[in-house]
């Protein structure tokens, strides 16, 4: 099992200075590497290498630490709000009692059923001597996996994950369908431009350079009244397991094609949770802030095994959390 998370260690001041020399370092000298973990073999060229020798990234696990999870009144039912708390001990089996903040939060706890059907990223309320509460309310029945991600003991970024299960009635099971390759023929938001560009053009909605407009043919979702398009370098049809990809969401008014103006989401542009489709590869990453503009967002991110993916991006407007999903296939 596989998991991924991006440092929390700012490299803006690094990416403002260097962003337009290292730009095809980017695409050429880092296939190998990636943005938020140090791989056995790291990349020894490119961006990646840099920010890794600048000690900007590390392997991020649970570092011996334990999160229990127990529920009020016993196990959680499907419809039903419910009560957790949490408990966060060291290696030792003691109550952690330092948290740094993480993106303007002591914990993020992310919940996803077993299906990839439902999400939900929360902030639980610290009360003290390693224990959080929460409160949440679980759409169905099942099983569901359950991530914390926090920074103990002065240690970095810590992710422990575990299961839990919820009565009541299951969702009936859905194949997911990659919106990146074709399902029996051309649909408007079904599939990739076959157009490519810069990522200042992906960033301005003109993947191909020469129009104001994104391509009708980007995979998008509506929500909240906004549509949201993802375009990608390599081409969304070309991701490769191992390999750098940069993730580009459009946010416009459904409908008129307005630009918005997005608003910081806990310290970023935007946060993107990516889980694999048995739910064993795990990838959190955040806005790249100096390749990204008031209604365009840019992730970068390393899918580390082929298959299919379930990403969950999130936005704020208006004061509203806006999430996007979208499901890839991964050569």
């Amino acid at each position: 099992m596989g998991f991924v998370a991006s440092s929390r260690r700012s490299a803006a001041g690094l990416l403002a200075l260097l962003a337009l020399s290292v730009l095809p370092a980017l695409l050429t000298g880092c296939g190998s590497g990636t943005m938020s973990s140090v791989e056995a073999n790291p990349p020894t060229r490119g961006l990646l290498h840099y920010l890794q020798q600048a000690g900007q990234m590390g392997n991020v696990t649970d570092r011996g630490y334990v999160v229990s999870v127990e529920a009020e009144g016993g196990q959680p039912a499907a419809g039903s709000e419910t009560s957790l708390t949490l408990q966060v001990l060291d290696p030792s089996g003691r109550p952690v009692g330092d948290f740094a903040d993480d993106m303007t939060k002591r914990l993020h706890f992310i919940v996803v059923s077993k299906d990839l059907s439902a999400f939900q990223h929360l902030h639980p309320e610290y009360e003290g001597q390693g224990k959080f509460r929460v409160k949440l309310t679980f759409p169905q029945g099942g099983p569901f996996l359950l991530v914390s991600e926090f920074m103990p003991d002065g240690k970095g970024l810590t992710v422990h994950r575990q299961w839990m299960d919820v009565s009541g009635p299951e969702q009936a099971a859905q194949a997911l369908v990659a919106v990146n390759v074709p399902q029996g023929g051309s649909r408007e938001g079904s599939k990739e431009s076959a157009k490519e560009g810069t990522p200042n053009d992906m960033l301005n909605g003109s993947p191909n350079g020469t129009s104001s407009e994104l391509p009708k043919e980007s995979p998008y979702v509506t929500v909240n009244g906004l549509e949201i398009r993802l375009t990608a370098m390599p081409q969304l049809n070309e991701l490769k397991a191992g390999e750098m990809a940069m993730l580009a969401f459009t946010l416009r008014k459904a409908g008129t094609g307005e630009r918005i103006a997005l608003e910081p989401y806990l310290g970023t542009s935007g946060h993107c949770v990516v889980l694999d489709e048995k739910a064993e590869q795990y990838v959190h990453v955040h806005a790249a802030e100096e390749m990204s503009t008031a209604s365009s967002v840019m992730f970068h991110a390393e899918f580390p095994k082929a298959g299919l993916y379930k990403l969950w991006a999130q936005f704020q407007y208006e004061g509203q959390v806006v999430t996007a999903p979208f499901v890839l296939r991964v050569a």
